[in-house]
């Protein structure tokens, strides 16, 4: 089995944790690269990552990946709370690209003022939610906190007190220290 991703994607990150205790090989690419590009279009049309190659089967995004490798299909409820993180995460990935590429630096456009909302929605959600489990949740839920930080993507700390405790228990876990994106 092989993943293919970046170090510094919080959708790949989500998917080593996941795959902490199996076998598998680890292809770090740069997409934004041609070499990153052509790599990961000899596998799929949509010139994303995280893909994972298990014999003949290629798996893209987080989400199948996740439903893939799991021992046993999940519950409808995370499924849903999930999708929600990805949500959360997608929003703030669309923040960072619009700053990045200076197209709205300030969060001043609708669309930005949007992905804001749907951040600071989906973060009340899980502050109000007990998140006591090291699991696929809250894995994939300090991966998405831990890339805002990373990225200074959306200062969540002051409002969500809750999420800041979850995240300090973690935070010293070996799994999150050699999945680290800031040491790349």
């Amino acid at each position: 089995m092989k993943l293919i991703g970046s170090t510094t994607s919080p959708y790949v990150r989500r998917i080593r944790l996941q795959l902490k205790d199996q076998d598998h090989e680890f292809r770090c690419v740069n997409i934004f690269t041609k070499e990153g590009q052509m790599e990961v279009a000899q596998y799929t049309t949509t010139g994303r990552i995280p893909l994972l190659v298990d014999d003949n089967k290629v798996i893209w995004d987080s989400f199948l990946i996740a439903q893939y490798l799991a021992p046993k299909p999940l519950a409808l409820d995370l499924q849903k709370d999930l999708v929600l993180i990805n949500e959360m995460t997608d929003a703030g990935v669309q923040l960072f690209q619009l700053r990045k590429f200076e197209i709205d630096v300030e969060d001043k456009g609708l669309f930005s003022k949007n992905n804001l909302r749907r951040i600071k929605n989906i973060l009340s959600y899980f502050e109000a939610k007990k998140l006591v489990e090291w699991n696929i949740l809250t894995q994939w839920l300090y991966c998405t906190l831990d890339w805002f930080d990373f990225r200074n993507v959306f200062k969540w700390r002051d409002d969500h007190p809750r999420l800041v405790s979850f995240y300090n228990t973690y935070c010293e876990h070996i799994k999150i220290k050699e999945t680290e994106p800031r040491q790349n």
